[in-house]
């Protein structure tokens, strides 16, 4: 069975309650901290909601360590991984993920722990790589740091392209400047805009969107 929790913040408060509270777990889940888009965000002055993100997870019971999929193989990726509960992949740039996906075969990796029904959370970054067709992402990341050609493909799990913060201040400037909104109209894949406090729940071909402001 597919379980897919796909957020803008697993920071923002609620989120990581309300995600627990659907996993019913009272054990520390093994959870790797996927940290690879961190890495290609040009601007690394202030990383303080990385850590925010750790904490969002460690309060709710994820027993996490931090792992880049930079410069390693597949064979050593599932090596690494051996007997984890959850797979969570951080904010930052999309675009970089995905390069360094290609290059190490993280993404077949990743589908087969989704198809095994283990957990897979995401935040931004993490959320939007999960659908087909990340093109309306372009202006919301800094493509600067890629090495390589962009790739706006997916990982296809899902068939759906998340854009993420929709409504906050801080990104209000990259979605309505440039061509954003251009190339969410170009797109032939399903859009759907999550605030901060949705996200996500993906049950095998079904999801639902749930407002934490919402929940009792």
């Amino acid at each position: 069975m597919k379980h897919l929790f796909l957020t803008s913040s697993i920071a923002i408060p609620g989120v990581g309650e309300s995600i627990r509270t659907k996993l019913g777990h009272d054990n520390p889940l093994k959870t790797v901290f996927i940290s690879t888009p961190v890495e290609g965000e040009a601007d690394q002055s202030d990383l303080s909601w990385v850590e925010e993100e750790r904490l969002g997870l460690r309060k709710n019971g994820f027993d996490i360590f931090d792992y880049s999929i930079t410069g390693k193989t597949l064979p050593q990726i599932k090596e690494d991984l051996t007997g984890i509960d959850v797979i969570y992949i951080s904010g930052g740039n999309e675009f970089y993920l995905k390069e360094k996906s290609n290059e190490s075969g993280f993404e077949t990796f990743v589908k087969e722990f989704v198809e095994s029904g283990k957990i897979y959370i995401g935040t931004s970054c993490g959320s939007i790589i999960m659908g087909k067709d990340m093109t309306p992402l372009q202006q919301l990341s800094d493509l600067t740091t890629l090495t390589k050609s962009i790739d706006t493909r997916g990982f296809g799990i899902v068939d759906f392209t998340i854009l993420p913060h929709w409504g906050s201040q801080e990104f209000r400037s990259r979605w309505l400047n440039g061509d954003s909104f251009n190339l969410m109209y170009q797109s032939n894949n399903k859009i759907i805009a999550l605030n901060n406090y949705e996200y996500i729940e993906v049950i095998d071909d079904q999801f639902r969107i749930i407002d934490v402001r919402n929940e009792k």
